[in-house]
């Protein structure tokens, strides 16, 4: 073995931290599209499990654990993730088990007993990080890596200064400040608990930070003086301005995987559901040939019309 192999820093551990199937809750157009989720829907196109078997292709040679907070309550998705390595689900059996029986009550909103919002799903599974964990990285079930060196690049990047590393959503603005987004965001676990802000915490200081997860997290950052390292979107071929987007070249976010494809700045939902179906269907026929298209690497041949 060589000196420089012999003395070579070993690879950060990194804590991966995924919510399976968004609360419902809330009056907002938001949590309506969020009700009209499908089971069925849920059940043919599992995005859970495309994603930790993106996760699983394109990490090799790290130390990571997957935490994955269960709110679809399906036996599927439950089986599908237990079948995959470095993967645990929380909470534990009995929290699908009740979701499951309390859906079946004939009682308003019984189903939303054993939901959590994704915000705090995502404290509770940071909470549950342990301290031998050096980075936090969070994903939406519909983001995944999509090249071999994902994870070198968010951590290079939290390594050389930056206090969080990620999805840069920026598409919305100037509607939407610009933000780290969880569906790709690193941050070193010991900072993240240090800032005092959660993904679920309202900053009442500052209400136009508090319209996306991971946005108030990025703007507490950079009032404290921290850097921030964005992964722009770097799609050569667009075919919406949320949906199916790639970022840094290293991470693809569908967008709206999981629920109806309502935006904030895109509310046609008519439109955005043609060009959603049309790359979901793309991402579990061949992820590898979407994700192509999408780089200009091959001609794009989804079905619908590029921007």
């Amino acid at each position: 073995m060589s000196a420089s192999a012999a003395t070579a820093r070993p690879k950060p551990r990194v804590a991966i931290l995924v919510v399976n199937g968004v609360g419902r809750r809330g009056p907002s157009a938001w949590g309506m599209a969020n009700r009209r989720h499908n089971a069925d829907q849920a059940c043919k196109y599992p995005w859970i499990d495309l994603c930790l078997r993106q996760i699983e292709r394109h990490s090799r040679g790290w130390e990571y654990e997957v935490s994955v907070f269960d709110n679809s309550h399906l036996k599927l998705h439950r089986r599908l993730m237990r079948g995959h390595r470095h993967v645990r689900v929380l909470p534990g059996a009995w929290f699908s088990v009740l979701g499951r029986i309390v859906k079946r009550v004939p009682l308003r909103h019984s189903d939303r007993l054993f939901e959590i919002s994704h915000p705090r799903a995502l404290d509770y599974l940071a909470s549950k990080v342990p301290a031998s964990f050096d980075y936090i990285v969070t994903l939406d079930t519909d983001s995944f890596p999509v090249r071999d060196d994902w994870l070198d690049v968010l951590v290079s990047a939290c390594e050389r200064g930056a206090a969080v590393a990620g999805v840069y959503r920026n598409e919305m603005a100037p509607k939407v400040n610009p933000f780290i987004h969880v569906s790709g965001f690193c941050a070193r676990r010991n900072d993240l608990h240090a800032l005092g802000v959660s993904f679920g915490q309202k900053l009442q200081s500052a209400s136009e930070h508090n319209q996306d997860v991971g946005q108030k997290i990025t703007y507490e950052f950079l009032r404290r003086g921290r850097e921030i390292a964005p992964l722009e979107r770097s799609n050569k071929v667009n075919y919406h301005p949320i949906v199916g987007g790639v970022y840094g070249d290293v991470i693809y976010h569908h967008g709206a995987g999981s629920r109806s494809a309502w935006f904030w700045t895109a509310g046609n939902v008519a439109s955005n559901t043609k060009v959603s179906t049309a790359l979901r269907c793309a991402a579990f026929q061949d992820i590898d040939h979407l994700i192509a298209v999408l780089r200009g690497q091959v001609p794009e041949d989804l079905g619908v019309k590029p921007l």
